[in-house]
């Protein structure tokens, strides 16, 4: 990463903007190509939605973003299967993320990936990598992950552009407020379905516990 300077890309939202807009049509590629990089890499793609709104626009940079993270997100999950159940249990197969994603699946199947997609329980890049090793298909795994992601998308981009246009005023101050209930909205509407359905999340604390314990060890 930092041989090739993409630890800088990554890092300098400026930086990373300046990239994009320099490389001309070339920039499409180079942006879904470091959104599936930043993925693989485990490193949280926000900061690329936000750049891809701000160069591309709210339109292009969701469509953009919408098309790397489902991109990335299928990537992580066939690299999971291609390496092998057995081989990547060694390593990731006692910790408490796998561990209640695997249960999660073999109880209530597709909505507890709805649901852990929608609601922030596990960081989303290790989710995918996670999803590989169970026995969900991978073409479920990609039509969901691509719905339950475009929301966070579209606000993303949406208010990168708005900010980079308009600036910081009472309109913006308004949307963002506007995003932050409908994201809001959107997690309480996923726990309701969640609670219907009768499907057992893992609890925070219990999970946190867990992942000190194993840090610990």
């Amino acid at each position: 990463m930092h041989s090739f300077g993409l630890f800088n890309l990554f890092s300098d939202l400026q930086h990373l903007q300046e990239t994009i807009q320099h490389s001309g049509l070339w920039g499409y590629g180079i942006f879904i190509c470091l959104f599936v990089i930043a993925t693989l890499c485990l490193m949280p793609g926000s900061l690329l939605v936000i750049a891809g709104g701000i160069v591309f626009g709210a339109f292009w940079g969701s469509l953009l973003s919408l098309i790397a993270a489902t991109l990335a997100s299928a990537l992580s999950f066939l690299l999971a299967r291609w390496l092998g159940r057995e081989f990547l249990l060694k390593y990731i197969g006692h910790t408490p993320v796998f561990q209640a994603i695997e249960k999660g699946i073999a109880r209530s199947g597709t909505d507890f990936l709805i649901l852990t997609r929608l609601i922030p329980l596990f960081p989303y890049n290790i989710q995918n990598y996670a999803y590989g090793l169970t026995a969900i298909p991978f073409w479920s795994f990609t039509l969901i992950s691509a719905l339950t992601t475009l929301p966070g998308i579209i606000i993303y981009s949406v208010m990168a552009n708005e900010l980079a246009t308009q600036g910081i005023n009472g309109a913006f101050i308004i949307k963002l407020s506007l995003a932050g209930v409908l994201l809001f909205i959107l997690i309480h509407v996923a726990k309701r379905y969640g609670r219907y359905k009768q499907i057992v999340l893992p609890d925070r604390k219990a999970k946190t516990q867990g992942e000190n314990n194993n840090a610990t060890k």
